[in-house]
């Protein structure tokens, strides 16, 4: 009888042994951050209180997507450039998003760009954390490209030459 408890308890420890290993899901799948990873579900909130989804951002062009802080001189030089050469950019979506707590910078954001003059680019704050599963944490602003699939192409940081760009224009 003991033998056969023994058995049996090795078996289901085996058993559970292998059962118990780890799946290693797709990493483009895990890791937003990746080339190749889709863009995660988001919700962006501009300054009318206007919701957005990822589904809001479905063109048959790119997607540029900021992640940027309204009072980051560098974001601000960014989406004056952007501005300034919107006929390059038009046929794409663009859109600047700010951490949930920068809802009360942004109107100073649109002042300081004149980037309402564009209403085709969309400016709000992250209502969704997309922005911890899609940020690098190195430099602001970062720029995250996704295709017409939405699929993560290119990552930019910091300043950012026009002419990097132009290339991901559609």
């Amino acid at each position: 009888m003991k033998k056969i408890f023994l058995s049996a308890a090795v078996i289901v420890a085996l058993c559970s042994i292998v059962f118990a290993q780890d799946k290693k899901g797709d990493p483009v799948l895990d890791n937003y951050k990746l080339p190749g990873a889709p863009l995660p579900a988001m919700r962006l909130i501009d300054s009318t209180r206007k919701e957005y989804n990822e589904k809001s951002f479905d063109s048959k062009h790119n997607l540029f997507l900021f992640m940027f802080n309204p009072t980051c001189g560098h974001c601000i030089n960014m989406a004056k450039l952007m501005g300034e050469n919107y006929e390059t950019f038009k046929k794409n979506d663009i859109v600047f998003m700010a951490g949930p707590q920068m809802m009360s910078y942004l109107n100073s954001f649109y002042q300081a760009t004149k980037i309402g003059k564009y209403p085709e680019i969309v400016v709000g704050i992250d209502s969704a954390f997309a922005i911890e599963k899609i940020y690098n944490y190195h430099m602001l602003p970062q720029l995250n490209i996704y295709d017409k699939d939405r699929k993560l192409i290119k990552t930019f940081q910091g300043d950012i030459p026009l002419d990097s760009l132009r290339r991901y224009a559609k």
